[in-house]
């Protein structure tokens, strides 16, 4: 009765969702997690034609952060592969990884951050694709603020949206020297960067693909703005990933990599044309305006497929990027529950390699 109750609990969550931003769910290990009911599935095609049911469970609302999945549901690749797709939507009380485990989704988006430390919880889950092939991370200001390098945070108020999501701006800080409880002052952040344009924060993390957006579109250019970027700084750390809960995983590894195969043909397409990928997901969810659909989706083009990534190689895992998350997270989160564990149990790339053979 418990774990119905979590599930129709979460279910009800899901569905009543109601803002929009980049995604900053909540990494609070607070929750009692219940052990999972046994899956049984069929892991191959059905013989009689009829299509295999797979929940996705996203990380935020419907945005082109996760345009892949959308197009691909759109073009009826899904389909191809025999599987009927539904895709719930996130929100600022979905927790991915609760979702997956429990078998309220089959499989889940989240931050790598947000995984290892459910999984350092004892939550059986493991990645299976790594989408984001770069982090998307960065922290802004107003030129005026005179923040032209990380040393000059120091006497600062920065934002961020915290629940996970702060870990490279604390790698950030520490590869400077400045402490987060002496130097500078860490202050809650919304998604909306008004406290930025008002100036009641003189820093705010931003999403290249959101938050930067949300700047532009208020009249900001570029020139008007210092950007600190966590990848040309080397404090980056993994985002968006595929994962699953590793026992129904290893009872459906067929339904695993026909997911994959489609998923990654949809997010190839999204890459080449991010325009269209951007229309797409408006039309899914007419929440925000069409051009910040397409911004978004161009944006996330270039996390997913950097300058001279080869995108038949959409969705590999780079265990190293891998492994310094794991570093930076055992270093930053001093609540996490043991050490990440980085090997093939919870990080495996076999699923991925059958899809794109």
């Amino acid at each position: 009765m418990k774990k119905r109750l979590l599930a129709l609990f979460v279910i009800i969550m899901t569905m009543t969702a109601l803002f929009i931003g980049c995604g900053a769910n909540s990494s609070s290990t607070s929750d009692t997690k219940d052990k999972p009911a046994a899956d049984s599935s069929d892991t191959s095609k059905k013989s009689d034609g009829s299509l295999q049911k797979v929940k996705l469970q996203l990380k935020w609302l419907p945005q082109s952060q996760f345009m892949g999945y959308y197009v691909a549901q759109q073009k009826g690749y899904y389909k191809d592969e025999g599987i009927d797709l539904q895709i719930l939507p996130g929100g600022s009380d979905i927790i991915p990884e609760q979702n997956v485990y429990n078998g309220v989704a089959d499989i889940g988006v989240t931050w790598v951050s947000s995984l290892m430390t459910y999984q350092a919880q004892g939550y059986n889950l493991q990645e299976v694709s790594q989408v984001f092939q770069k982090s998307g991370m960065l922290l802004v200001s107003k030129k005026e603020k005179g923040i032209n390098s990380p040393k000059d945070l120091a006497g600062k108020k920065v934002g961020n949206w915290f629940g996970g999501n702060e870990y490279e701006l604390l790698a950030l800080l520490s590869k400077y020297n400045l402490d987060k409880e002496k130097d500078l002052k860490l202050v809650q952040q919304d998604f909306t960067m008004d406290q930025v344009k008002e100036g009641s924060i003189d820093a705010a993390s931003a999403m290249t693909y959101n938050e930067l957006g949300l700047l532009f579109e208020g009249g900001m250019k570029k020139e008007d703005l210092n950007i600190i970027d966590m990848n040309d700084e080397n404090v980056a750390m993994m985002e968006d990933c595929l994962f699953v809960n590793s026992d129904w995983a290893a009872k459906n590894k067929d339904l695993v990599v026909r997911f994959l195969k489609a998923s990654i043909k949809g997010w190839k397409d999204a890459v080449k044309d991010p325009e269209a990928a951007g229309k797409t997901v408006y039309d899914v969810d007419k929440s925000v305006s069409l051009d910040h659909q397409v911004y978004m989706a161009k944006e996330v083009a270039k996390l997913v497929a950097p300058q001279g990534f080869d995108t038949s190689k959409i969705g590999q895992i780079d265990m190293k990027a891998i492994k310094q998350t794991g570093d930076f997270l055992k270093k930053y989160n001093k609540d996490l529950a043991k050490d990440p564990v980085v090997d093939d149990t919870t990080f495996t790339s076999k699923y991925w390699d059958e899809a794109v053979k």
